[in-house]
């Protein structure tokens, strides 16, 4: 392949953003990647900060799924606890959301251990 700009010399690498094969003097190294000269090296610096923070975010996923379907299973246990210790017993209102809150936490976290064995399996 040889470089976009200068049809006669060949290309040693490839800009990250656009794809063009460039020649040493049309490039510029950032160490993560190959940018256009004068052009991309924002983008790629933005490639790499998105990837960086992806990266942290997957990792610390795992340990974050539980927090949410934990705050459902405790509200729930709250107005289940409320609704059948107050005056209307299990029929009471409050009763019932905690049954429903219980449930979701459930559901939220099947799905969750779903979603993140599926993509721990993919990998492999």
């Amino acid at each position: 392949m040889n470089c976009y700009n200068h049809q006669n010399t060949v290309s040693v690498g490839a800009c990250k953003v656009c794809g063009k094969g460039l020649c040493p003097e049309c490039l510029t190294d950032l160490g993560h990647g190959l940018a256009c000269k004068n052009k991309h090296e924002s983008d790629v610096e933005d490639y790499k900060f998105i990837m960086d923070k992806s990266t942290k975010i997957y990792r610390a996923a795992p340990k974050n799924n539980l927090i949410m379907p934990i705050f459902y299973l405790f509200m729930g246990l709250v107005f289940a606890g409320f609704g059948y210790f107050s005056k209307g017993g299990i029929t009471d209102l409050p009763f019932v959301l905690g049954l429903g809150f219980i449930f979701f936490a459930a559901v939220m976290f099947i799905r969750n251990k779903a979603l993140f064995n599926k993509s721990d399996n993919e990998e492999s």
